[in-house]
C-alpha cells in the first residue's frame, strides 16, 4: 500500500513537470483565447495527465509521448493559424452578426443555435436592458458578444447634445498578414489599384509589408506594417 500510493506521487510529480513544460511551449493561448478547438486539446491533455499520475495497462512513456505529439500538433495548428486565413477560418471559424442596424437576424441566430432568451441574457451581461438600444451584435469567435450601440446610446452623450452624427459602419478588413481580402475590397466599392494609390502614398510598395489594414467609415485607410509589429516588440 505505501510502495503503491509513493509510485503514485511519484508519476503525478512526473506528470505536474509534463504538463508544466508543455504548457511554457503553448503559451497563453489556452487562457487568452479559449475556442472550442483550445477546450477539446485542453481536456484531451488533462486526461493524459490523469493517466500519467494514476498509470495504466500502457507504460509512462507512452503516455507522455502521446502528450508531446498533441503538444506539437497543436504548435503546427498554431502556425498554420497564423500563415493561412483560409485555415484560420477553418479551425476558428468566423464572427457572425446577430443584430445588424437594430434588426435580429434571424438566420444567423439559427446557424449559431443561439436562442432570443440567450441573446438577451447577453446584452444584459454587457449592461444592455433595451435591445432597441442596439446597432450591431457580434458573436465572437470565444462566445462572447461584442455590442455597438445606436449612436445616440453611446458614451459620447451625442443625443443628448442633440449633434447629429453619421449612421455606423463597421471597419472593413482588407489586408490581413500580407494578402489582400478581396471580397471585402469590392464590398467597400474599391479595387486592387485603389489600394495600392494608397499604400504608395505612405511609401508602401509591397503588399506582404502590410500585417493588417482596414478603412472605416469615413473611407480613411488604417495600416499596420510588419516593421510597425517589430517596433512595439523592440
Amino acid at each position: 500500500m505505501i510502495q503503491q500510493i509513493g509510485i503514485t506521487i511519484l508519476r503525478s510529480f512526473v506528470a505536474y513537470i509534463v504538463l508544466l513544460i508543455l504548457a511554457r511551449v503553448i503559451g497563453r493561448k489556452l487562457i487568452s483565447k479559449f475556442t472550442f478547438f483550445d477546450f477539446v486539446v485542453g481536456i484531451t491533455l488533462g486526461s493524459l495527465a490523469v493517466r500519467i499520475a494514476l498509470g495504466n495497462e500502457d507504460p509512462l512513456l507512452m503516455a507522455i509521448i502521446s502528450a508531446i505529439t498533441i503538444t506539437g500538433f497543436v504548435l503546427i495548428t498554431d502556425f498554420l493559424n497564423i500563415k493561412s486565413l483560409k485555415f484560420r477560418k477553418l479551425e476558428e471559424g468566423e464572427p457572425v452578426v446577430l443584430m445588424k442596424q437594430g434588426k435580429i437576424l434571424n438566420y444567423n441566430m439559427l446557424k449559431t443555435k443561439i436562442s432570443l432568451s440567450e441573446l438577451l441574457m447577453l446584452l444584459r451581461q454587457k449592461d444592455v436592458f433595451d435591445i432597441r438600444d442596439v446597432d450591431y451584435a457580434i458573436i465572437e469567435n470565444d462566445g462572447q458578444l461584442s455590442v455597438l450601440l445606436n449612436p445616440d446610446k453611446q458614451a459620447a452623450t451625442t443625443g443628448d447634445l442633440k449633434i447629429p452624427r453619421a449612421a455606423n459602419k463597421l471597419a472593413t478588413d482588407i489586408i490581413i498578414d500580407g494578402k489582400i481580402v478581396y471580397e471585402n475590397l469590392k464590398s467597400i466599392h474599391h479595387d486592387e489599384a485603389w489600394l495600392n494609390q494608397q499604400l504608395s502614398s505612405l511609401s508602401i510598395n509591397e503588399i506582404e509589408n502590410v500585417f493588417y489594414a482596414s478603412v472605416d467609415n469615413f473611407n480613411n485607410l488604417f495600416v499596420s506594417s510588419y516593421h510597425d509589429k517589430d517596433d512595439e516588440n523592440q
